[in-house]
């Protein structure tokens, strides 16, 4: 079946014209040569010299004068030699090639008649001219690598630098990062052309191996990055978001090398941020340290190099969390209490939750061999190896008491390949051919002894979770990759025309059993002690064997294969009008064959509206076409180059997402989800502490094919997202390397991710009064009798649909506007400023890696099958920064000072005012995603309040009160009085952030031989440094916020709720994290390096 279904997909690709995802890895250098009378010189000779490696490229002008040299290595300097018989040559040295870009250079030569020697122009540090291309985009290179402060030392520090990036959850260390208001899961990340973005989407920053905080690669292994927002050039896809490539360091002619140590702990780390000063505290002891190495040369001068690069991590972050914060019913010695008596009475160790101190250990290798074989052809390899264990805890917050033994041990093996080959021929056209390989093994297991997992609810917003984490208990992920590239360059005339393939197969290994020891949920801690029934019990187990673990038969398993087609014509119209359009194809096709529950298909298909959707089937392929154009017109004379573009671009999927139906396809995993009071005390469901002796369905009295666990469908006609985009922007050139940009950018949304749960019923009523919302009865739908299933009941836990947004919804957009400034690093020194204001606007946000939970957690007022358009959790708003840096140098050289700076003030994170247990019910009664209703002052009046200790101990006519001052002083909910809350319409405050880095280098010579020292010392928040209340960041779980609890309704339909005043009216915590991206403490970090 494999084997056809591999046949049918290449047959597929085959009769696609071409195709390629261009992962940049190279460069180009292009333009023009004429004579001093206007006169265009066909056949001048262009030769340029890579002056590290000795590599030489090698081109002629066409008949329009125009030439290119393709597959440039990024960086230089290079110098650039121009001659023509009868012509005096001339030279042009220090150009610099940035990846991905092209430099132009547009050449005047002079007639040798009267002229006694030729020229040699010396130009500043020349680099890429945005002219050539029309889209958006930023280039990091070593001097920002080098200068940018960093104590994360990851690939997230510097993107940053992107003015349209976001950072968003992530894991530890690793934050995820949404470019141009985009989900940080649409974006694509390759280093040298290898796929290292996590394509089956697990981790939180969307990269291979995040989930363990650890970045895929050593930034002292990383030359440039390129980050991609709207290239109009059609060669480029696979995101819908950002497009960023990385390319590692090579050898050359000189050997040089480093050896550096990075070193954090308590004493580099701020106090408390928050309460009483003098009861601030350094963080517990802790040590956190990187050493690494590098060493890069040539085995054979001119023509073979060699790069290695080391790095050893053992880092410690502590995780202080202050009690007094905390926003639950509960204090610290009723969670004492809470511990001693599961340690007493089930002899299970919850452990602490006041300093859930995560730590890593990891290793990373990067390797790098380019060989010129000869003038026409450059290959070369690179290798990289990651190895990580990770010990993830999680952290305690205002509304949340994380116990030690709750969090995650991630160990992960990452092995990636690539093999470039580069061809220029000799008729100017040029090739380039690019195998990938990726391997990843993310393996996940509970902390501690095994227990079931526990979460007790404490009044309006508080929880309590210990017991082994419940997405761990049999998790385990194998992804390999295989891709093929190969595009081939050539012009005609003002034509420059590029077509090539791109072939990529993944192999996906996936065992996910969830709640395999049992998850049960508490309505109070008192509950819980008292040894009352639970108000929820969740278990899934695997069906196809009766192992428990990753050893499991119960594994999905599948190939997908992926493929893109394009042709692109880039015209040079004049010297000063350059267009490029062209028109791509995207193909993905599952080549595997998911389980198939009959039983589900002959009672519920054909009874019920799944837009095709069958258990036991994917998707059929389908093409995605994307045209695009962009323009790039100079004005030389004023200095001002003016670039746009609009087309097409279709991204990836996180392959869990459809890859749902190999794992919860009704035969591979089943469950039980007991989530009703009746049910509850129908099963006669109490705690059981034995995690190898939970609940099975014979103990409820079912037979096994009456407790399929969930089902996941993927729609017949699903498509892969897709956008539309455009862009426009005036670039300035000033003196100095001085440059201003003003940019616009526009993005639709046109295949829209949309989940829906099919195995619910209709709504039963309306509330009474003006919050007149929906309501379910928590009843499913009913199955008929059959396969041991009774009459009536239903064996599925859920039945969520994936598909593209129904088109009867408002489909999502994005804008962002960015006015910069920019001084290239020169004469020892850089500055950038920027102002970006973005928007988003998105119907279902798609953020988890598991479809339940995809639409369990949308915000909505009527029920997660009525999601409407709202702000996205990836809007950015308003965007301030500016980034300085200046190098000292003195005596006579020896020494050098360099101190750079960075700002960022950036708008907080969106969130929604939900209620707690809300009304709605159309998961379960204790479900808190349901919008609240802002009431004006007299439906406050009217609005039944109950009072119920210790949560809600003020009188209903006192709750009345502090609601309406709760309402009146808030800023989002006194402007909304008598609506709905709007989901992500409120917004946390606006945070203001200082780094700043110090570099001091002793340069010494010994017989002619430089060497350096240099010691570095970054802090992350500086401002907090300065003064303990600035640099303030905020939290809030889940990025919602629950102030009213519904308490049920009289008569059904009649609502009454509970309100307790929130401390200080501030509904979000203060970051105490030692995470640099998002810490409310100075972090800071001290280096010592050796060079030569």
């Amino acid at each position: 079946m494999l084997s056809k279904k591999l046949l049918q997909f290449t047959i597929a690709m085959l009769l696609l014209p071409a195709l390629t995802f261009a992962q940049n890895t190279t460069g180009s250098i292009s333009g023009s040569v004429k004579a001093d009378n206007g006169e265009v010189l066909v056949g001048a000779t262009i030769s340029v010299l890579h002056i590290p490696t000795g590599t030489v490229y090698n081109a002629q002008t066409r008949k329009t004068g125009f030439f290119d040299v393709s597959n440039v290595q990024p960086g230089g300097p290079y110098a650039v030699t121009i001659s023509y018989v009868n012509y005096q040559s001339e030279k042009r040295d220090e150009v610099y090639v940035s990846l991905g870009d092209a430099v132009r250079l547009d050449i005047i030569l002079s007639s040798k008649i009267d002229k006694l020697k030729d020229v040699t122009v010396s130009t500043t540090k020349r680099g890429s001219d945005l002219s050539v291309r029309g889209g958006t985009q930023t280039i990091i290179g070593r001097d920002k690598l080098d200068n940018l402060p960093t104590v994360g030392r990851n690939v997230q520090d510097f993107l940053r630098f992107t003015p349209t990036a976001k950072f968003v959850g992530g894991n530890g260390d690793l934050a995820g990062v949404s470019i141009a208001g985009q989900n940080n899961r649409f974006n694509s990340l390759y280093i040298d052309g290898a796929v290292n973005n996590d394509q089956f989407g697990l981790s939180a920053s969307g990269t291979n191996g995040g989930q363990t905080g650890v970045g895929p690669i050593s930034i002292d292994a990383v030359d440039q990055f390129q980050v991609m927002v709207s290239p109009f050039d059609a060669s480029i896809g696979n995101f819908t978001g950002g497009g960023i490539n990385a390319t590692t360091k090579g050898g050359t002619n000189k050997v040089t090398g480093t050896v550096y140590s990075f070193t954090q702990n308590q004493n580099l780390t701020g106090k408390t941020p928050t309460g009483a000063k003098e009861l601030a505290t350094k963080l517990n002891p802790f040590t956190a340290r990187t050493v690494g190495g590098s060493v890069g040369g040539a085995l054979v001068k001119n023509k073979l190099f060699y790069f290695v690069n080391f790095e050893s991590i053992e880092n410690e972050r502590p995780q202080p969390f202050d009690i007094s914060g905390y926003r639950g019913a509960s204090g610290k010695a009723d969670i004492d209490r809470l511990v001693d008596f599961v340690k007493t009475k089930y002899g299970y160790d919850v452990g602490g939750y006041q300093d859930n101190a995560a730590s890593t250990s990891a290793k990373r290798l990067a390797t790098k061999l380019d060989w010129n074989i000869n003038p026409m052809n450059k290959f070369s390899l690179s290798y990289r190896y990651n190895e990580t264990s990770t010990f993830a805890t999680s952290a305690s917050s205002s509304s949340r008491v994380n116990f030690y033994n709750n969090g995650v041990l991630y160990p992960n093996k990452t092995n990636s390949l690539s093999a470039e080959l580069k061809t220029a021929f000799k008729n100017g056209s040029s090739n380039k051919m690019l195998f990938t390989y990726t391997d990843v093994m993310d393996d996940r297991n509970p902390i501690g002894d095994k227990f079931p997992r526990v979460t007790i609810l404490d009044g309006s917003v508080g929880q309590m979770i210990f017991g082994s984490e419940e997405f761990s208990t049999a998790n385990l992920l194998k992804q390999t990759n295989w891709n093929f590239l190969d595009f081939y360059k050539f012009n005609v005339n003002k034509h420059a025309f590029t077509v090539g393939v791109d072939y990529e197969l993944s192999k996906s290994y996936n065992v996910f059993i969830r709640q395999n020891f049992g998850s049960y949920q508490f309505g109070s801690l008192n509950d819980f002690l008292t040894e009352k029934a639970p108000i929820r019990y969740d278990r899934s187990f695997a069906l196809l064997d009766q192992t428990t673990g990753d050893n499991t038969k119960s594994a999905a398993s599948f190939y997908t294969g992926r493929g893109s087609a394009f042709i692109n014509d880039e015209i040079r119209y004049t010297d000063n009008l350059t267009v490029n359009y062209g028109i791509r194809a995207d193909y993905t096709k599952f080549l595997s064959t998911p389980l198939e529950d009959m039983y589900f298909n002959f009672n519920t298909v054909r009874l019920y509206d799944f837009n095709g959707a069958r258990s036991g089937s994917i998707p059929d392929p389908k093409i995605s076409i994307s045209p695009r154009v962009g323009f790039t017109y100079k004005m030389p004379t004023e200095n001002i180059t003016v670039r746009g573009g609009l087309g097409m671009f279709t991204g990836r999927v996180p392959l869990v997402w459809p890859g749902g139906v190999f794992n919860n396809n009704g035969q591979s995993v089943g469950g039980l989800s007991i989530f009703t009071a009746s049910d509850i005390a129908r099963f006669g469901i109490n705690f059981r502490p034995n995690p190898l002796g939970q609940y099975t369905a014979a103990d409820l009295g079912l037979s096994t094919a009456a407790a399929r666990g969930q089902m996941d469908l993927v729609s017949k006609d699903f498509r892969l997202p897709k956008i539309f985009r455009a862009s426009l922007a005036v670039d300035k050139k000033l003196k100095d390397n001085w440059s201003i940009t003003v940019e616009g950018s526009f993005s639709k949304n046109i295949n829209e991710i949309y989940y829906r749960r099919l195995d619910i019923n209709p709504p039963v009523a309306q509330l009474s009064g003006p919050d007149n919302r929906y309501i379910y009865d928590l009843k499913r739908i009913g199955y008929p009798a059959g396969s041991g299933i009774t009459a009536g009941s239903n064996p599925y836990t859920g039945v969520f649909l994936l598909e593209n947004q129904p088109y009867y919804r408002r489909s999502g957009f994005a804008y962002n506007f960015t006015a910069s400034i920019d001084k290239a690093w020169s004469d020892g020194f850089s500055f950038n400023a920027f102002y970006t204001y973005g928007a988003s606007f998105v119907t279902h946000e798609p953020t988890s890696s598991q479809n339940n939970s995809q639409w369990r957690f949308m915000e909505t007022v009527n029920g997660r099958n009525d999601v409407q358009r709202s702000r996205s959790d990836f809007d950015l708003g308003h965007r301030v920064s500016a980034f300085i840096a200046k190098k000292f140098t003195y005596a006579k050289g020896a020494l050098a000072s360099t101190f750079s700076l960075v700002y960022n003030g950036q708008s907080g994170n969106p969130f929604s005012y939900v209620y707690a247990t809300g009304p709605v019910r159309d998961n379960s009664a204790s479900e808190s995603n349901d919008l609240i209703f802002i009431p004006t002052a007299d439906q406050i009046k009217a609005m039944t309040f109950v009072t119920s200790s210790p949560s809600f101990p003020l009188s209903p006519a006192q709750q009345a009160a502090a609601l309406e001052d709760y309402i009146a002083q808030d800023n989002y909910l006194s402007k909304n009085r008598g609506k709905y809350a709007e989901r992500n319409g409120a917004r946390l405050p606006f945070t203001n952030i200082i780094d700043v880095k110090f570099l001091q280098d002793f340069n010494v010579k010994i017989y002619n031989k430089k060497y350096q020292f240099q010691l570095t010392y970054d802090v992350f928040n500086f401002t907090n440094m300065l003064n303990r209340n600035w640099g303030r960041t905020y939290f809030m779980s889940n990025d919602q916020t629950s102030i009213i609890k519904y308490q049920g309704a009289t008569g059904s339909t009649v609502p009454s709720y509970s309100f307790a005043p929130v401390a200080n009216n501030t509904p979000w915590g203060i970051s105490s994290s030692t995470a640099p991206s998002y810490s409310a403490r100075w972090v800071s970090q001290l280096g010592l390096r050796f060079k030569f």
